[in-house]
């Protein structure tokens, strides 16, 4: 089936430069009290020093934009490991791998972010009521009861329920799948460029009992724990 296309007026604000007013409100909606990235520099940090970082910290995410280049530690994280609640601990498929990033990178992430929440609603399905602005998962249970009731009213009528879940679908996306079909949907060559600078090089180093692993190559997946 043919992809929604982004209107052209959508397009150029994604690639527009970031502008100081957008690294404000990014600094104000990030999560304090977390774990920094390999750096080790807290989104505090970055908060704390907000009046003397703010020029440079700009002037390297328009880089990003407009270059097609990002700083090396933005291509670094540290990956630690979250049991699933209710699963069996010894088993690795039972654990959630969280990607701690460099809070720069965060911060530059989240702008790109928040201006496509804006308008996600507009071109992505009506049914994936999951993790979009004004949308709420439990709206799909409550199709799901719908449902089951009418055909418990209507017991001459067949109907069956299939539940599917795409077994570590974050840790699977093809990068150059993705890619495509942000050009196919119209995003704009810039913003294009930027996504795949971001994912062109990915290293990690894995976190086990408070020790490094040595780095790891990644060639796939995006990064749990990074706003987009």
């Amino acid at each position: 089936a043919d992809l929604p296309r982004i209107p052209k007026d959508i397009e150029k604000m994604l690639e527009a430069n970031i502008t100081m007013m957008e690294l404000t409100e990014a600094l104000k909606r990030q999560n304090k009290g977390k774990a920094p990235g390999p750096d080790g520099l807290p989104v505090e940090f970055y908060i704390k020093f907000e009046e003397i970082l703010s020029i440079p910290l700009l002037e390297v995410m328009n880089e990003v934009l407009i270059k097609k280049e990002i700083p090396q530690t933005w291509t670094e994280a540290y990956i630690t490991l979250i049991p699933k609640e209710g699963t069996d601990q010894q088993q690795i498929r039972n654990y959630r791998p969280i990607s701690l990033l460099n809070s720069d990178y965060k911060i530059f992430a989240s702008i790109l972010a928040e201006r496509l929440k804006r308008y996600l609603n507009n071109f992505i399905h009506p049914d994936q009521n999951g993790f979009l602005p004004k949308r709420q998962i439990r709206d799909n249970i409550r199709i799901v009861l719908d449902t089951l009731e009418y055909y418990e009213a209507h017991p001459e009528k067949q109907m069956a329920l299939m539940f599917l879940d795409a077994q570590k679908a974050f840790d699977n996306v093809n990068w150059r799948f993705m890619l495509l079909q942000l050009a196919q949907m119209g995003f704009g060559k810039k913003f294009i460029q930027a996504i795949e600078t971001i994912y062109h090089k990915q290293s990690a180093k894995v976190m086990i009992n408070g020790e490094l692993t040595e780095a790891i190559d990644i060639h796939k997946g995006t990064r749990q724990g990074c706003p987009l």
